[in-house]
């Protein structure tokens, strides 16, 4: 019993150490989304494209939202998420607003949410939720004062097209 005791710590640490592969792809996020929701309390429209990275290595994500307020907002982001192993990933997020963040997310069967953080801007959290099969839900939140989430953007998307190289199976 002691031995097994003292063999633990490496067991543990093996574990959480092995990176995810291409088969820990959260295929049910996988493909081309647009929806339809609100920034900052405004009609806005919005498309998502998440697809592998080359090699199944890990997942690029392209983000586009139109607000329809006045003034109408426009941006635009990219991120690259690479798997770190028990479901966890890391990444960069780079934005049209010029204002880059590094990435933390933790993936489930239904559920994706990444943290981004720029300590000398922001940090926020986005909550991609599988809602039904083809359908998906998007909440952005971002850190206030006192350590509460405000939310500030929210959208329902429907998959309008598989990733290049990949059927809607499996998707």
């Amino acid at each position: 019993m002691t031995s097994a005791l003292l063999w633990l710590p490496v067991i543990l640490a093996i574990q959480t150490s092995t990176p995810a592969t291409g088969g820990d792809l959260p295929n049910w996020l996988l493909g081309n989304w647009a929806g339809k929701g609100a920034l900052f309390e405004q009609p806005a429209s919005m498309s998502l494209s998440v697809c592998p990275l080359t090699g199944d290595r890990g997942l690029t994500l392209d983000y586009q939202v139109t607000g329809e307020g006045n003034p109408a907002i426009h941006f635009t982001g990219h991120a690259d998420y690479i798997p770190d192993g028990k479901n966890r990933w890391r990444g960069r997020w780079t934005g049209s607003n010029g204002v880059d963040h590094d990435l933390t997310a933790l993936a489930s069967d239904d559920s994706f949410v990444a943290t981004w953080k720029n300590a000398a801007v922001e940090t926020g959290r986005t909550h991609y939720q599988g809602i039904a099969p083809g359908q998906l839900r998007v909440t952005d939140y971002v850190l206030r004062d006192g350590g509460r989430f405000e939310q500030f953007a929210s959208a329902e998307y429907a998959r309008n097209s598989a990733c290049p190289g990949l059927t809607e199976k499996g998707q």
